[in-house]
């Protein structure tokens, strides 16, 4: 019996750091990324009827909505990429420095992709009128 623990021990032991390299890094959604401070696009999108947006205003939205997402998607890809590096080095023992330089790397592109959400509030502030702006917050239930 005692051989039998020792075996599977040594086998769980060695084949948990394999699956660890080998299994596929999480997406950005999956680690959280992609999750909105304040979800507004989308609602200012669906509801321009409801917002009486105006010629100018929809072309405005329809054209953040084509770009900026997928900018954001890509930020988000390279941050989720920091954190699979990272997550490499310390498995492999990477030196502290090393590992301190990709968290911060890290910490960076967060704070980048928090303020990009804010500049995305800001744009909207620009694009609608006080009143639209207000009405927008109303409906994604922000106020």
């Amino acid at each position: 019996m005692k051989h039998l623990i020792f075996a599977a021990a040594l086998l769980a032991s060695t084949s948990l750091p394999a699956l660890a390299q080998n299994a596929a890094a999480p997406t950005p959604q999956e680690l959280g990324l992609s999750a909105p401070v304040v979800m507004l696009t989308g609602v200012i999108a669906k509801n321009a009827d409801a917002l009486e947006l105006d010629e100018t205003q929809r072309a405005a939205v329809k054209e953040w909505v084509a770009t900026m997402p997928g900018k954001r998607q890509a930020y988000e890809a390279e941050t989720a990429d920091l954190r699979a590096q990272l997550r490499a080095a310390i498995i492999a023992n990477a030196p502290a420095e090393e590992r301190q330089a990709l968290a911060d790397q890290i910490g960076a592109h967060e704070t980048q992709l928090v303020m990009m959400r804010s500049n995305c509030v800001d744009n909207w502030r620009k694009v609608l009128s006080p009143e639209q702006f207000d009405k927008a917050l109303e409906l994604a239930k922000l106020k």
